[in-house]
């Protein structure tokens, strides 16, 4: 097999993993952005070091 034909297999493998993992993992992303529930462990950890989540930043 010649380098070029791999090259372009190794780029169209690629592009077909992009394509089989982009409306799950896109959903999964814009699920945990946009929620405002915590989880257990992030509530431990806030817990812990005494902050409160939902808070807002400040400068």
């Amino acid at each position: 097999m010649s380098s070029t034909l791999a090259g372009w297999l190794q780029v169209l493998a690629l592009v077909g993993a992009l394509v089989l993992c982009y409306r799950p993992l896109g959903d999964y992303v814009a699920r945990v952005l946009t929620t405002s529930r915590h989880l257990r462990a992030e509530r431990g950890i806030y817990k812990v070091i005494g902050v409160d989540g939902d808070a807002d930043q400040r400068r």
